[in-house]
């Protein structure tokens, strides 16, 4: 500012002293007799030293004055732009009738508008979006709801009523014909049994999305043991310590839980066997969920199976596959192969 002050002084010297000479010789050339004043270094000097005195009282008196304008505006503009830094996007300049500094205000007014109608619109797109969260949230809760539902319709509940029917009817000849009165009695027990494995894999299915504060082994471990303690079945793991992108943690973890529900559903299984391994470059994941139930065609699975359907699409989501291997009365293998990119801790 101090040299932006002595510039402007030093402007307004050489201005002042250009308009004291042109005076001085306005008034020569209006009144003559002046030239008839004696000659000598004396008059010279006078006449210079009024000239320099009045140009150095012009110029700093335009000097300061021209700084102080100057500082203000740019003040002003200073205002400004911490009124836009603090959130007022509604603040605007007035024009100082300075070609140069409103040249500048009409940027700084254009630049705020800008802003306005920018922080305007992201706020608008931010409410939409938690609008589409909001409704994502909805239908998923919804869809879930519903699946649920329609699992207890066609498997628990149908059960239910088969064992009413056929307590009713062990009940009426039970007296009479007690041999087939016992033989409904053991249908009971076995009808009791699959609704009761159908509500402990409905259970199973309903722990969280996504893992919190575990890793994936961690998480199948703790899947694992409440997996025993709803059956009498037993869960041998074998399980590598991996770092893998959340994403991908949380697919295998989804795709694990819908196959240890399926033997909870239908293996009859004593056993189970869970093993998570990577290649030794570390580029592919193997899971493997293994029983020792009673096994199943997979010519005779509905293509409407919404159990191995899911784990497909979640195995192909990941670029991987996923492999059924089953035998019946010996067991039914699962082996879910996904591919590890380099490029997958950046792009999640």
């Amino acid at each position: 500012m101090l040299f932006l002050r002595w510039k402007w002084i030093f402007y307004h010297f050489i201005s002042s002293l250009t308009a004291v000479l042109l005076s001085g010789l306005i008034l020569i050339a209006w009144f003559p007799g002046l030239i008839c004043l004696p000659p000598g270094p004396m008059t010279l000097l006078g006449i210079a030293i009024i000239v320099i005195l009045i140009s150095g009282l012009s110029a700093v008196v335009g000097g300061f004055q021209s700084t102080r304008d100057i500082r203000k505006q740019l003040e002003e503009i200073s205002l400004g732009a911490k009124n836009l830094a603090y959130g007022n996007l509604e603040y605007r300049l007035g024009f100082q009738g300075n070609a140069e500094f409103d040249g500048i205000i009409l940027a700084f007014n254009e630049m705020a508008s800008r802003l306005e109608n920018q922080v305007g619109a992201l706020q608008k797109l931010a409410e939409e979006n938690e609008q589409l969260l909001q409704d994502a949230r909805v239908t998923a809760v919804s869809e879930e709801r519903q699946r649920i539902a329609r699992d207890l319709h066609d498997a628990v509940s149908q059960q239910l009523f088969a064992i009413s029917m056929l307590a009713a009817t062990a009940s009426k000849i039970a007296t009479s014909k007690p041999e087939q009165a016992a033989n409904l009695i053991h249908e009971i027990s076995q009808s009791a049994n699959r609704a009761q494995s159908e509500m402990r894999a409905l259970l199973l299915q309903l722990r969280p999305l996504t893992l919190q504060n575990e890793s994936l082994p961690q998480a199948l471990i703790s899947l694992a043991s409440e997996l025993e303690s709803k059956q009498t079945i037993k869960c041998n793991l074998d399980l590598d310590e991996l770092d893998l992108p959340k994403n991908i943690e949380n697919q295998l973890f989804r795709i694990a839980q819908e196959a240890l529900s399926n033997v909870l559903r239908h293996a009859e299984a004593r056993q189970v066997n869970i093993n998570l391994k990577s290649s030794k470059s570390r580029n592919r994941i193997l899971l493997t969920i293994e029983d020792d139930g009673k096994g199943f065609a997979l010519e005779s699975v509905p293509q409407s199976s919404i159990g191995m359907r899911s784990i497909k699409e979640r195995a192909i989501l990941l670029g991987g596959t996923a492999h059924w291997i089953t035998v019946p009365n010996q067991g039914t293998k699962v082996e879910i192969r996904i591919p590890i990119s380099n490029e997958s801790d950046e792009k999640e």
